[in-house]
């Protein structure tokens, strides 16, 4: 389907706040920072795959173009993937080194759903939809169709970082809000919580 453990001691580049005092900027993510990120380690059935992963190398989970790496200058990166048979779920939560980079991060994802949000055909085909939601200081909600299912996504940046909640089922194409609440709801959550890493929220 198209796509759709460092400690935070060892972070720390240093920037000059309006104040003119230094602040850490955050660099890595602490163990347990994502919302799911626990449940790597319970319990799961045999046809259930869960999978936790720092690299830097995944594209954003939100990927209408099906890129293969990212190349967007992120400092951290995690990204936390659940699949089993025709379910898919993720979490993902990627740093940058300015609000300025994750901004033009957001503008690539736009870019992209512009540029790739139609295509194939047959069991190939694909179409996404997106709209702006009010989360954070930006954010989408995207609606995936492919020929046996279809996904919803929220994506959301606050300050110098980004947040993607993504799941299989249960979208129309006038994106409804109804329908990603609790995506939306793990958004907001998120964009709360990255204000807590340093240099995030300036």
């Amino acid at each position: 389907m198209r796509k759709v453990l460092i400690t935070l001691a060892a972070a720390a580049a240093v920037s000059i706040t309006a104040g003119g005092q230094a602040m850490a900027a955050t660099t890595a993510l602490p163990k347990g920072f994502l919302l799911d990120e626990a449940k790597v380690d319970g319990p799961r059935r045999p046809w259930e795959h869960l999978k936790l992963t720092d690299s830097r190398n995944k594209p954003i989970e939100v990927n209408p173009c099906d890129r293969r790496t990212a190349r967007d200058g992120r400092s951290a990166s995690r990204t936390f993937t659940y699949t089993a048979e025709t379910v898919y779920r993720s979490e993902q939560v990627v740093l940058y080194p300015s609000e300025r980079a994750a901004k033009a991060a957001m503008r690539s994802v736009r870019a992209d759903l512009a540029k790739c949000g139609t295509g194939g055909s047959g069991p190939s085909r694909y179409s996404y939809t997106w709209k702006s939601t009010d989360i954070g200081d930006e954010a989408l909600r995207v609606g995936g169709f492919f020929f046996e299912n279809t996904t919803r996504s929220v994506i959301v940046r606050r300050g110098s970082a980004v947040a993607v909640y993504v799941r299989t089922g249960g979208v129309t194409r006038s994106l409804p809000v109804s329908r990603f609440r609790p995506l939306i709801k793990d958004a907001e959550t998120m964009a709360a919580k990255l204000c807590g890493l340093p240099g995030v929220c300036r």
